[in-house]
């Protein structure tokens, strides 16, 4: 079975300068998300996932984590970095940071403009306990999907969860026989028949997807089953 949740069905928040749709969340972390039919509950250790922004000039100020891969995805304007695992790191659209928290770090993320700086955030439980914190930017190629976490030739972070993100032209398709979860997040497709478009999250058990015309994708499965 395939399902589709609409972003704009889903409730606006977020905190500080960050105005978000959270459109996955994992009992794992989240126990009473469990009774929400409305969202989605993520896939093995494919934790949450929310779209929004960080406001102009504004953003998250200093925070912890540990224990975490953090999957932050720029949409659209340059989102910068500081924290303890570094200052200065800055992130263009579209761009991806891949940050390890590991046995823990502090940061903070904000818009660096006065443009608002479109995002979309994943979490994924790290394969280990206790690894050293670290961090990776990506830039996103026009045609092509990237892996930005747990690809098998150690370009990136190991998972257990294989991310991608990227931008798919019109025309083609993008399958999995596995298990999976994605979004898109620019233009539209048909995900196992049914139409899809920018702000929709997919999950199912196997994907066909068909671009309509140049689609963003992010796409979310098992490393362990990965077609």
């Amino acid at each position: 079975m395939t399902r589709v949740i609409h972003r704009n069905d889903l409730p606006l928040g977020g905190f500080a300068g960050i105005v978000e749709t959270q459109m996955v969340m994992s009992p794992l972390i989240w126990p009473n998300a469990s009774s929400r039919n409305d969202i989605s509950h993520g896939l093995g250790d494919f934790l949450y996932l929310s779209n929004g922004y960080f406001k102009p000039n504004d953003g998250a100020p200093i925070h912890p984590h540990n224990d975490v891969d953090i999957v932050t995805v720029v949409l659209s304007g340059a989102v910068g970095h500081k924290g303890t695992l570094g200052d200065g790191s800055v992130i263009e659209a579209p761009g991806v940071q891949v940050q390890r928290a590991g046995s823990g770090m502090q940061h903070s993320e904000f818009s660096l403009n006065s443009s608002q700086a479109d995002f979309i955030q994943i979490w994924f439980r790290p394969p280990e306990t206790g690894l050293t914190p670290s961090y990776q930017n990506f830039q996103l190629k026009e045609g092509e999907l990237t892996t930005v976490l747990g690809s098998t030739d150690g370009d990136n972070f190991h998972s257990n969860m294989l991310c991608s993100v990227g931008y798919i032209p019109k025309g083609q398709a993008i399958q999995t026989d596995h298990s999976f979860v994605a979004m898109i997040f620019q233009g539209s497709a048909t995900a196992n028949g049914i139409a899809v478009k920018a702000g929709d999250l997919i999950e199912g058990e196997s994907l066909n997807l068909i671009t309509h015309e140049t689609a963003g994708l992010v796409l979310i499965k098992n490393q362990s089953t990965s077609a």
